[in-house]
């Protein structure tokens, strides 16, 4: 049985790779050390995680975060890193990731805490250590009743009850170190794939900006938009 492949990549041409491997590791092979630029790929119609094998003559299209579609995974990662650096300074809050405001995630924790200027530069530090870290992110599906479980131990009331209405067979964790979470699409591999971000205050939380479309990728182009927070609020 042969153990290579070929398939094709976008703007590259032709590879010849080893069967099984990921497109993570195709990645690495086109892009060098630019890898962590691209968080995803396109083959064919579909949105595939770089922890995914292509197969032979498949089309590969690696996307950015100048992709609508790695822009999403992008934002879901980001906030998981914010999620996790609020979870290591300020135990027993849980990290609220609201909406968009203009180019911005707005985020806080829950009533009990507001977030003061000097946290925010704390935090924004924790998450760049966490980004240093380039903790691998893992995804596996879980039965719904064991997941449930999992999130009651953790401390996710919101999710407790969230999955407990829903009917689905199975649900998908991401193992981030000793941190478990959920979101619904995909993450990137490691938490080192979102260098590029800025956190600003914004009490009684902050807002997680980082390079898109919506500031011309250039996260100094920052409106303030406080009649549309409040009519969020």
């Amino acid at each position: 049985m042969n153990d290579l492949i070929k398939i094709k990549v976008e703007g590259f041409g032709e590879l010849e790779i080893q069967r099984g491997a990921s497109l993570q590791e195709v990645s690495k092979i086109v892009y060098g050390e630019d890898h962590k630029k691209y968080l995803g790929a396109r083959i064919g119609n579909e949105i595939w995680p770089l922890y995914k094998s292509p197969e032979a003559d498949m089309v590969v299209q690696f996307i950015d975060n100048r992709d609508v579609d790695g822009y999403r995974i992008y934002t879901k990662t980001i906030s998981s890193v914010f999620i996790i650096a609020c979870r290591e300074l300020f135990p027993g809050n849980d990290a609220l990731i609201h909406h968009f405001l203009g180019p911005g995630l707005y985020a806080e924790l829950d009533d009990k805490h507001g977030i003061s200027f000097s946290e925010t530069r704390a935090l924004e530090e924790r998450m760049r250590e966490i980004i240093k870290r380039d903790t691998p992110i893992r995804r596996n599906d879980h039965p719904r009743a064991e997941a449930i479980d999992i999130f009651r131990r953790e401390g996710y009331k919101d999710k407790v009850r969230l999955f407990s209405t829903l009917e689905k067979e199975k649900v998908s964790l991401y193992n981030i170190g000793e941190h478990i979470d959920s979101f619904h699409g995909y993450l990137a591999p490691s938490t080192g794939y979102v260098e590029e971000f800025m956190l600003k205050y914004y009490y009684p939380g902050v807002i997680i900006l980082f390079p898109s479309r919506k500031n011309h990728y250039n996260m100094n182009n920052f409106h303030d938009q406080r009649n549309l927070a409040k009519i969020f609020k």
